[in-house]
């Protein structure tokens, strides 16, 4: 061979080392000696997560860890889970103000007036100090869908890592959804009823459809014809008539989901059916139509009559009719305590959206959906992880602790269930944050 040879091929060996070493260039990061918890219940003791360039390289027991890795210790006593995701929050959405002032013709609003918004993009509007965002990773959330505060069609759901004031920069995917509800207009302007707004969808699709229609045939003729009327209103809707984007619709009574399957036969465009509170009473025709529910959590106070109050003076007498009420009280209470369970026994994919639930009181509904609904830890964990991100469509790159996964996970010192748990550190796209305490502030 020759010297030239070789010498070239020394070079190419040199060139593939080079950008093997520049593929790498992030040291490692793991956590050693903590419980892992994986979205499927699998509990790995004195186990080991390794991630490089913030995806998980290694995860298990007697894991190699890489000599350039720096290591987090736990000691054996803390407990890692898969960050949470939150399928719809309205965190960092500033103040709608569509609804101020008086419309000229309360009848025939701006679109802007009417709540009609679906262009807005969460990742142009978006206000990094709320303090919802910094709060968000103490409750174990490292992603979320976030949309924007509105009526009917407030705008898109672009979807982030949570990380505080640095969420601005950590944005995952623009436009994972349409979000969409059936919330009237302000203030007597139209559509300010159930009828309108129904009336309002259906005349949004049949204009959109004509203006697409204009635009192919100006951009396929040759002629005089006229440049069409372009609204971006209206273009916003493409994705969702071609069913390239689904429908995050916000709906919760029962005959509400009706209405929603109306507009969903007339129109055929896909839906992820969110907050849900009345949806187990469709939850066959969910499943039939492989409807998903991002689901509330926003449970019901329980009847004072139904407290196990040990003060409680003497019982108070009960008369047939009482007690008639009562019953179906009770019924209603408990169908909205059991609503997810009922779901995912129909064979719903139910995962998880908060949709304006405040973060403090997700802990307390949690305990009461495994105390009361039927779920158990594990259930709960997956609903608001992987149920969640295949929801989303990146059932594949979050929701678990697994080799290949985005390292998006929260270390607790206990038992995330547990109601003492405090998180420690939030682990978001690789990037570690110590979480202080409330206690130490």
């Amino acid at each position: 061979m020759k010297l030239t040879h070789i010498f070239s091929i020394g070079v190419a060996v040199l060139m593939v080392g080079v950008a093997q070493a520049s593929a790498q260039t992030a040291p490692a990061e793991a956590f050693d000696n903590v419980t892992i918890h994986t979205a499927s219940g699998q509990v790995i003791e004195s186990g080991t997560i390794v991630w490089r360039d913030g995806i998980i390289s290694s995860v298990g027991k007697d894991v190699a860890i890489p000599f350039d890795a720096y290591v987090h210790d736990g000691g054996d006593s803390l407990h890692v889970y898969p960050g949470f995701i939150d399928g719809l929050a309205l965190w960092g959405s500033p103040e709608d103000k569509g609804k101020d002032g008086q419309p000229e013709e309360p009848g025939d609003p701006s679109y802007k007036r009417a709540g009609i918004q679906p262009h807005r993009q969460p990742s142009d509007l978006l206000n990094a100090k709320d303090e919802a965002l910094a709060k968000a990773p103490e409750h174990g959330f490292t992603t979320a869908a976030l949309g924007l505060k509105g009526q009917m069609l407030p705008g898109q759901l672009d979807l982030f890592f949570i990380n505080g004031p640095n969420t601005a920069d950590n944005l995952l995917k623009e436009g994972v959804g349409a979000f969409a509800q059936f919330e009237e207009a302000e203030g007597a302007t139209y559509p300010s009823t159930m009828m309108a707004l129904m009336v309002q969808f259906r005349q949004l699709f049949y204009d959109a459809k004509a203006q697409r229609q204009q635009q192919e045939y100006f951009a396929s003729v040759a002629s005089d014809y006229p440049a069409p009327k372009k609204e971006e209103v209206l273009e916003a809707l493409y994705p969702v008539m071609d069913q390239e984007q689904p429908f995050f619709f916000v709906v919760d009574s029962k005959e509400n989901i009706e209405r929603l399957f109306w507009l969903q036969d007339e129109f055929d465009f896909e839906v992820v059916l969110v907050s849900g509170k009345e949806a187990h009473e469709k939850a066959d025709e969910l499943k039939e139509r492989n409807i998903p529910v991002l689901a509330s959590i926003d449970l019901p106070e329980e009847p004072d009559w139904m407290s196990d109050d040990e003060e409680k003076e003497e019982p108070e007498e009960v008369t047939d009719e009482m007690r008639i009420f009562r019953d179906k009280q009770e019924q209603a209470y408990r169908a909205s305590i059991e609503n997810i369970q009922k779901l995912k026994e129909a064979g719903v994919e139910v995962g998880y959206a908060s949709n304006g639930v405040k973060l403090s009181d997700i802990r307390e509904n949690l305990t009461r959906l495994s105390e009361e609904g039927g779920l158990n830890n594990t259930q709960i964990l997956n609903l608001l992880t992987q149920s969640t991100a295949d929801i989303l469509g990146f059932g594949q790159r979050l929701g678990d602790i697994k080799e290949g996964r985005v390292a998006s996970f929260t270390v607790y010192d206990t038992p995330f269930m547990e109601e003492k748990a405090q998180s420690l550190y939030s682990v978001t796209n690789g990037t570690v944050t110590e979480i202080e305490s409330e206690s130490s502030k």
